[in-house]
């Protein structure tokens, strides 16, 4: 069989038979589709039975709500396919997408094959338009490079098809219980055990921008576990690429405080958090990199002004200042 497609669902009644749709039109490729209805409570469990009662390869697990890690992980345990992908439940997928993916990876042993994407709001608008049509093949330097500068590598695990015999030999699995940055601590251990990463530069997935889901609210009720997440993804980035590619150490320094400084702006809406440790630990490690803020400060989301300010103005003052910048 060719890929697993694995599909985390909650509460996504509005969007799943679209979904599901799309993943069944799919042409000259073997597939099996494996739907994990993680506890939801509105009508889509009943409509992932009926889609398992009517298509001989679609396959249906019922769980107690644990989060989408979790979820994915349940899909896994029983994929079979060659390849495997996870795919969000309120978005859908162009009909050629596994096709030219798969002819990719089989045609360059590929342990991991990336696609780009469009991104269309709750309104029809289109954004994320730009793309080059072209495939390119990275060995695992030239991917880890890119994942982390974001070069044409997004941080998604639905823009990509894994090989699952390379994930299960060095035992990659997602993070359960996390509901932030699970997507990326999923495919930095992904790519650090991958030789050969393909780009098939086309829009092949179509993500549906919602004003509210899960991973843009949870930060706003769980500033504190969104902490905790964040550093836990950056510090994990960090002890893999120190340990096993220190020549690379200057990209992962870039995307930690690519990440760190969002981490910041939206830590900033919350006073209460402005002494927390954590938070000073996270301008700490942005102060002690001055070099590479200096050198990328605009691609790293900086002003010149911004720069000096978080380099010379007091922890707390600082973060008076972004709050100042959000709500003006």
């Amino acid at each position: 069989m060719d890929i697993s497609v694995i599909i985390p669902i909650y509460n996504v009644e509005q969007y799943l038979r679209r979904c599901l749709d799309s993943v069944l039109r799919q042409k000259d490729v073997s597939m099996e589709i494996i739907l994990v209805d993680d506890g939801s409570t509105d009508s889509s469990g009943k409509i992932c039975d009926e889609y398992a009662t009517k298509h001989s390869e679609v396959k249906c697990i019922h769980t107690p709500n644990a989060g989408p890690s979790t979820a994915k992980n349940k899909g896994y345990d029983i994929a079979t396919g060659n390849y495997i992908a996870f795919i969000d439940s309120d978005d859908e997928i162009k009909e050629d997408m596994f096709c030219v993916m798969l002819q990719s990876g089989y045609k360059h042993n590929a342990d991991i094959v990336c696609c780009n994407y469009i991104q269309i709001d709750e309104n029809g608008k289109l954004s994320h338009t730009k793309h080059t049509g072209q495939e390119y093949v990275l060995n695992q330097d030239e991917a880890l490079k890119a994942i982390l500068i974001k070069d044409k590598i997004y941080s998604q695990c639905w823009t990509k098809i894994y090989k699952r015999a390379t994930m299960q030999s060095y035992n990659v699995r997602n993070t359960e219980g996390l509901k932030t940055e699970e997507d990326f601590i999923y495919n930095i251990q992904a790519f650090a055990c991958s030789k050969t990463v393909c780009i098939v530069d086309k829009p092949l997935y179509i993500y549906t921008h919602r004003s509210k889901s899960l991973s843009k609210d949870y930060f706003r009720e769980h500033i504190s576990q969104y902490i905790d997440n964040r550093i836990l993804r950056l510090e994990l980035v960090d002890d893999i690429i120190l340990k096993k590619f220190p020549h690379l150490q200057e990209y992962s320094n870039y995307h930690s405080i690519f990440y760190y400084n969002e981490l910041i702006g939206r830590v900033c809406l919350f006073p209460k958090m402005y002494h927390d440790p954590r938070v000073h630990k996270v301008i700490s490690y942005i102060k002690n990199h001055s070099d590479i803020l200096m050198t990328y400060h605009r691609k790293l989301g900086f002003s010149k002004t911004g720069v000096r300010l978080i380099l010379y103005l007091p922890i707390t003052l600082y973060l008076h200042y972004r709050h100042w910048k959000s709500v003006r």
